[in-house]
Parts: structure tokens; C-alpha cells; sequence
């Protein structure tokens, strides 16, 4: 993460932050043999790391592990993002706060001492991930459950499997054969979906059925099906993709025999969104009555 407030600096801003690790060093060594070793990310790294994540001005990007504090002062200086990061290494949370506060970013961001197991990340719309392969698995579960609709997960080096990337990029960088003994370098994209798991009332505009009909949703973990249910008949949703909060699908035979296509966005127990009619488009909403 940045140590300087000149990001259009970039020599500067490596010689900052090497001359404050070397400062520090004594202190990481001892907190090595607990916490693993600190591998810093490197800085084109952070930048694709960003990047691919979409970073906006009013992202709250959560970054465990978060060593010197590169991505989130980073994020923090470049998209004026706030931002959160945890470490185990209590000089390693000391140093990037002292690099929040060399880059003036102070009031957006801060680094605390802190198992990532027990840190909440219902607030994060942006994660990001450069630890073990065994524990960006171990995560999978808890992202899934408490991170929103739409929330975006970057993982450098390895997948959060079984948990399929919606996006993946190579690159080959020369620094990373000190670290990994290996020039190529993988950043791994996931977006936390809707949670659509119940039963529906789906209201219908009147160009294609006078009657409502029910949704039910089916949610594994990284896979959503469903069916509808109208007039006693039920008929399985084709095309259903679910990405964050959007969400589309079709009901065959509901447009003069062809298949109806919905689009929408959900939000907690309600989903909104216009539908392929007859002449144009009409707004259709479904209201969940169970969840499961």
C-alpha cells in the first residue's frame, strides 16, 4: 500500500515504503513465526488487484491479512474509498496505519489487530485476499454468508474453491520468483449473489397473465435454480443467471408461446425489474413468502 501521498510518485512512494519495512523488521521477523511469513503484494499487483475489482468512490474495501496496508491506502488515495484491513502482526498494523497517516488518508481507513476468522464483513462491498490456499477456502463459507448481494472478492494466487471465479487474469512478473519461485501471477474475481432460496409471489402485468404466480428458488452454494408455478402449471426457469443483485431468467409460454424474459434486481425479500411483453416491456415484482 501506498507511503505517500505522491502516487504519481511511484519510485518515491517503493522508497518509502522499503526504507519503513526495513524500520520494521525485527518486530515482523518475531510475529513471522507465528503468523506465517509476510509476502507484500506487489505494486502492479495492487493496481490489478483494484482494477479487477471495480473500485468506486463509495466502496468499502476490507482487505484480510492486510500487511503494510498497500491495497486499502491505495483504494483510499486513487478512488477516495474507505477501507478496513486486519493483521495478526501487531507491527505490521502499527506500520500501515503510520503509512495511512503518511499518505492523508487517515480519516478513510484503518488497520487493527485481529484474527480475520472472527472479523464481520457485512460492511465490505469490495474484499481482498492474498493468503494461503487452505485458508481462502476455510473463508468461503463465511463471505457467502455475510457479505451483500453484489460485494466483489478478489483472491491473488488462489481460488476460493469449490467456489467457481466469475473472472480470472494471468500475468508474469519477474518479483514474484523470490516469493513463489515463479514469475506467473493469478487474480481470481467472485461477486456474492442475490439469496434467493424460497417461494415467490410473482406479480405479472396483465399483458401476460391476468393471475400471479409463484417463484421458488432452489440455492446451493454457488448454483440458483428455480420454477414457476401458474395456473396449476409448473415449468422450469431457463436462463437463469444470477450475478450479485441482478437477476434474469424466462418462463417459457407466457409471451403468445415463446419464452417471457425477466430482468430485475433483488433486494433482501422483494425483486423488481421490467419484462419482454407483447409491443415492448412492462415492470414485474415478486415479494418472497417463505425463504429456505
Amino acid at each position: 500500500m501506498t507511503d505517500t501521498k505522491d502516487i504519481a510518485s511511484p519510485s518515491r512512494r517503493r522508497a518509502l515504503a522499503a526504507l519503513a519495512l526495513a524500520a520494521a523488521a525485527p518486530g515482523l521477523a518475531r510475529a513471522q513465526q507465528n503468523a506465517g511469513p509476510y509476502v507484500p503484494t506487489p505494486w502492479k499487483i495492487v493496481d490489478e488487484m483494484l482494477k479487477l475489482a471495480d473500485v468506486r468512490g463509495d466502496d468499502f474495501v476490507m482487505d484480510l491479512g492486510s500487511g503494510d496496508g498497500r491495497l486499502v491506502i491505495t483504494a483510499a488515495e486513487r478512488f477516495g474509498s474507505r477501507g478496513y484491513g486486519v493483521d495478526i502482526n501487531p507491527e505490521l498494523v502499527k506500520l500501515a496505519n503510520d503509512n495511512a497517516a503518511r499518505a492523508g488518508v487517515a480519516d478513510r481507513v484503518r488497520f487493527e489487530e485481529r484474527d480475520l476468522f472472527q472479523t464481520g464483513l457485512a460492511d465490505a462491498t469490495v474484499l481482498t485476499l492474498y493468503l494461503l490456499p487452505g485458508t481462502v477456502t476455510q473463508l468461503v463459507p463465511k463471505i457467502l454468508a455475510e457479505m451483500k448481494a453484489g460485494a466483489r472478492v478478489v483472491s491473488h494466487d488462489y481460488p476460493l474453491s469449490p467456489w467457481p471465479p466469475e473472472r480470472h487474469l494471468t500475468f508474469e512478473l519477474p518479483e514474484k520468483v523470490e516469493i513463489s519461485g515463479t514469475t506467473r501471477t493469478v487474480l481470481y474475481l467472485y461477486t456474492v449473489p442475490a439469496r434467493l432460496g424460497g417461494d415467490w409471489q410473482l406479480e405479472l402485468p396483465p399483458a401476460l397473465a391476468r393471475k400471479n404466480a409463484r417463484l421458488s428458488f432452489i440455492q446451493q452454494p454457488f448454483r440458483v435454480s428455480g420454477s414457476a408455478s401458474l395456473g396449476g402449471t409448473t415449468a422450469q426457469l431457463e436462463k437463469l443467471i444470477v450475478r450479485g443483485e441482478d437477476v434474469s431468467f424466462a418462463i417459457p409460454g407466457l409471451a403468445r408461446g415463446a419464452p417471457a424474459r425477466f430482468t430485475g434486481k433483488a433486494r433482501g425479500d422483494a425483486i423488481e425489474g421490467v419484462v419482454q411483453v407483447p409491443g415492448g416491456e412492462a415492470p414485474w415484482r415478486a415479494v418472497r413468502l417463505t425463504a429456505r
